[in-house]
């Protein structure tokens, strides 16, 4: 049986290794990156070693962490003896830094030859009473370079994965979403929600800055990661094992997100970008009627219920031929026409501001920094796509029978608004104080138009179906942290934090028309599919509302051991979170009573569409009647209290850095709705004792392993306790809650080796299993001809993989200039699951892979930078590369097999240049190889996808063109 491609791992039913003739294709990144590693491997010959003792000059004695430091050439702490050695130093000039806390820096010029070992022999430093490092807050440390990161990942407690502001600036990325991906062990879906080590997103918990970020979907537990824009990033850190400081609720891992809060001197910043898209600018683009504020992402009440409109319960109650449901009727607007017009290039503007200033005049050690970015972006997307149902395949002797087959055009023009306000206040040497916000207001409009057949409902008809919508999404985060040092060695760390959440669905339109086959092409016009009675996908409209508020606050207070920087501390802290959210729906359909003329109602049905539903079709009699379908369980309220105590303890033995500690979480969940005959309440309290324990053993100072064991929960989300019914019109699907779910626990495990040959370069390889205890997965419920999908507990579940990743800088290791330019970095994961759904298994597959896991994944980025040194005119091109393997989009039962999304390659391209001091181009191409989107039914329900099983959804979003320009006006 053949495959698609080569490159396709078929998702492995239970967790074993791949067995003999599988495919070599599929290890084909590992190959070439284990080639890369030999290669970059060859260029260490041109170095030379630096060795020598820091010893105390008052009494001789060595000073035991003291750090050593090379620019470009990475750096190392002193042992026990106070002895260092530094291998792979880049032969010639350079200047080393010593540095230990109380003591005073000293810094030495040397020379080194290669293939020689210099010895500086001791070197004395002299005692100073000051505020240790770690507990002063005096200035301010760079965090946003690649070195810098790489560094933040060599001496973290735990697994850690990151990327930096400067990476970042390297690519065409321009959200978090994007940047993301870049990272070992990520992928992204729908270009906004992200996958850690092949586990959904419901797996993950996101921290922007120090607080815990709300979720942002209405459907889903998730982040929408193209709320946060590329440059408000001051770096990414994404944390794969457990802290006591670190929440206990994740698997995948823990995403902080910090933003932008240092600069060098004061600036200003204008930005101005244009985007192409292919098969998408300049093309014909139609939408409905919308407000004038659509521009600035929120609708103006235009497409609101009037504050006039009736409640449901005195609508409802209102007899069908009443003149006030007519009149109510006639307040809505009769928004059903589409307009055509042209999509115009993507757009985006930008203005930043960065001020450092001394705000007292008595208090020479204060200092004010305030960055301040207010962006604007517009985008348009237009594609055609593919979608398809199938009747089960029985006789695989015989083609598979379609159940339908249609064609999507669909239309998509988002605005979005975006605000960055951070501020730092350093008052003295102990004391800073930090107020950072983040305001993103987001306008999506959508149109979809489904052409095509439908096999069992209408035979002899030829269909267009249609959904118009618009959806407006207000995010605010704001956090004000400080940090103080009371004492020498002693540092508090305090964080209040609140979030806003809104989202607003006004006049959501999904209906459905048809014609007669052989009147295609004749003129007729089509006609109008009406209801029996209301409901969501015929004439219908839908009116949908989400308000969520979010408290938390906390501490921290660290005391050190020592002095010294690697002496080891104890740290305790406290946080709570809050959250509280109202959701509120209510959805209406037109009908033509039966009790009324047919002939009548056969002329309204074949109306244009800006006639059909205006008011002269709306009547008491011989004529459409609103009818509302909303029921109780259309709305709910939720609300969690999350309280969280934890200590933890850093112990330094030799070669040794043992991290342990404990986390205990207490939460209460309630969620309250109601069906037809009752009342529906969640009142979920869960007590979580979560310890953790991790160890890092140095090798020598380039190389360490790191082990981890933590325990960790994953709790239901608001959406997946309600038992609020929706159904997507994109896939055909209806979705629901299931009030009965239950948190789940996991055990991870983490083991990972890394090498760090130079400063910024790092070369590491790694192992994870988890073991879930109740997971949260999805399930297929069969209720109708469409699937409904909802959530149960597994009974339990396994994951298991590897990861690698190199990050490597070929300048100053080889002589040839050009290529002493390129820099590496590559990162690969192989990943297998198993989950058991147990007896919950109602006419599914009881054993299969994790939902959403991908069994691989691999990214690349080759850079080639002329901007190194002072070069006013220098620039830099990347290219970044991606593809994810074969995951499970939907789990399939009895009548609906799996559905998988296929594999997909992705290229980007990036060109920097610089002009003088001031200007700065940026030319990019996005999705170079347009490569389609394909999701696949494993119609054969072999557990692979083959050239015998079928598409469901297929489409290519277009290759995408950038050019911005910056100007810094000083």
């Amino acid at each position: 049986m053949r495959t698609l491609n080569p490159l396709l791992i078929p998702v492995p039913k239970h967790l074993d290794l791949p067995k003999k003739g599988q495919p070599f294709y599929s290890f084909l990144p590992v190959v070439l990156l284990c080639l890369t590693l030999l290669i970059s491997a060859s260029t260490f010959g041109q170095t030379g070693t630096v060795k020598g003792k820091l010893i105390d000059k008052k009494d001789g004695e060595g000073i035991i962490s003291v750090n050593v430091f090379i620019p470009g050439q990475g750096g190392i702490t002193t042992n026990i003896n106070g002895e260092f050695e530094l291998k792979d130093v880049d032969k010639g000039k350079h200047t080393i830094t010593f540095s230990s806390l109380g003591y005073k820096t000293v810094t030495k010029d040397i020379v080194v030859v290669s293939g020689q070992v210099l010895n500086l022999g001791n070197v004395e430093m002299e005692f100073e009473s000051k505020v240790i490092e770690g507990a002063s807050v005096k200035g301010t440390r760079i965090t946003n370079t690649e070195q810098a990161v790489v560094f933040e990942i060599q001496n973290a407690n735990q697994v850690v994965s990151g990327l930096s502001k400067e990476q970042i600036s390297k690519s065409q990325d321009n959200t978090a979403a994007q940047v993301i991906q870049r990272v070992p062990g990520v992928t992204v879906v729908d270009n906004r929600f992200v996958m850690i080590r092949g586990l959904s997103e419901r797996y993950n918990n996101v921290m922007i800055n120090n607080v815990v970020a709300p979720s942002t979907e209405v459907d889903k537990r998730t982040f929408s990661f193209d709320l946060i824009g590329s440059g408000a990033l001051d770096r990414m850190l994404i944390f794969k094992s457990g802290a006591a400081e670190l929440p206990g609720d994740f698997a995948g891992g823990v995403i902080k997100l910090y933003t932008v809060e240092q600069i060098k001197n004061s600036y200003t910043t204008l930005k101005i970008g244009t985007g192409y898209r292919h098969h998408t600018t300049f093309q014909r683009y139609l939408q409905s009627n919308g407000s004038k504020t659509d521009v600035l992402g929120f609708d103006n009440g235009y497409r609101e219920l009037p504050s006039s409109f009736p409640n449901t319960y005195d609508f409802q109650g209102l007899p069908r031929n009443a003149v006030e449901r007519m009149n109510a009727a006639h307040t809505l607007q009769n928004n059903y026409s589409l307009h055509e017009k042209m999509a115009g290039p993507d757009l985006q503007f930008g203005v930043e501001f960065g001020h450092k200033l001394k705000p007292f005049k008595n208090n020479p050690k204060a200092e004010l920094v305030a960055i301040n970015h207010i962006g604007y972006s517009r985008s348009y997307q237009m594609m055609q796509r593919e979608f398809n149902r199938y009747f089960e395949w029985v006789d695989q002797s015989i083609p598979i029978i379609p159940r339908y087959n249609f064609v999507d055009d669909v239309y998509q023009l988002d605005h979005k608004v975006n605000v960055l306000s951070n501020w730092s206040l350093v008052i003295n040497d102990r004391n800073k104080i930090k107020f950072k916000n983040i305001f993103n207001q987001i306008g999506e409009n959508e149109t979809i138009i489904r052409n095509g057949e439908d096999y069992i409902q209408r035979p002899n008809n030829y269909m267009r179906n249609y959904l118009m919508g618009y959806r407006s999404r207000s995010v605010y985060t704001a956090q004000l942290e400080g940090t103080h040092v009371p004492v020498d060695n002693h540092a508090l760390t305090w964080v209040v934090g609140a979030s806003i959440l809104q989202e607003d669905e006004p006049d959501l339109r999904r209906f459905r028309t048809f014609i007669q086959k052989d009147s295609l092409g004749t003129g007729s016009n089509y006609q109008m599919q009406l209801p029996p009675s209301s409901n969501l996908f015929e004439t219908g409209r839908y009116f949908g509302d989400l308000l969520e508020t979010g408290l938390n606050a906390g501490f921290d207070y660290k005391v050190q051991f020592s002095e010294q920087k690697d002496g080891g501390h104890f740290n305790f802290g406290y946080y709570f979170d809050t959250r509280n959210r109202s959701f509120s729906s209510r959805y209406f359909s037109y009908l033509y009573p039966g009790f009324f003329d047919a002939n009548e109602m056969e002329n309204l049905r074949r109306l244009p569409l800006d006639q059909v539903f205006s008011n002269s079709s709306i009547r008491t009699r011989d004529g459409f009647v609103l009818e509302e379908g909303t029921r109780p369980i259309d709305s709910y309220t939720a609300s969690s209290l999350l309280h969280a105590g934890y200590a933890g303890m850093v112990i330094p033995i030799s070669r040794f850095k043992i991290s342990t500690g404990f986390r205990l979480e207490y939460i209460v969940q309630k969620m309250n709705s109601r069906d037809d005959f009752k009342d529906i309440a969640v009142h979920n309290p869960v007590l979580s004792p979560l310890p953790f324990f991790n160890v890092n053993y140095q090798v020598n100072p380039k190389a360490m392993w790191r082990g981890g064991y933590s325990w960790t929960v994953n709790r239901p989300e608001f959406r997946e306790f309600a038992p609020f019914l929706f159904y997507d019109y994109k896939y055909d699907v209806n979705r629901v809650g299931n009030p009965d779910l239950k948190t789940s626990n996991i055990h991870n495990f983490d083991m990972r080796y890394e090498y760090y040959p130079r400063g910024g370069e790092t070369v590491s390889a790694g192992v994870f299993y988890k073991n879930f205890i109740n997971p949260i997965e999805n399930r297929t419920i069969i209720t109708s001809e469409l699937p409904t999908f909802s959530y149960i507990n597994a009974d339990n579940a396994q994951n298991f993989g590897f990861e690698i990743e190199m990050r490597k800088s070929l300048h100053k290791q080889v002589e040839n200039i050009h290529l002493s330019r390129l820099s590496f970095n590559l990162n690969y994961s192989y990943i297998l699951s198993r989950v058991d759904l147990g007896e919950s298994a109602v006419a599914q597959e009881r054993v299969r892979a994790l939902q959403g896991q991908s069994p691989y994944i691999f990214n690349a980025v080759v850079g080639y930078n002329n901007d190194q040194g002072d070069n006013p005119n220098g620039y830099a091109i990347t290219a970044n590369y991606n593809i994810f393997g074969n995951r499970i989009f939907s789990v399939g039962d009895v009548l609906f097999p799996t559905i998988y999304e296929l594999y997909r390659h992705s290229v980007d391209l990036t060109y920097n240049q610089k002009w003088g001091q001031k200007w700065n181009i940026k030319l990019g191409v996005q999705d170079l190889l347009n490569f389609k989107y394909r999701f696949y039914e494993d119609s054969d329900r072999n557990e692979k996808i083959t050239a015998d099983d079928n598409p469901i959804s297929t489409f290519r979003r277009g290759t995408m063109f950038n050019l911005s320009l910056s100007y810094n006006i000083r």
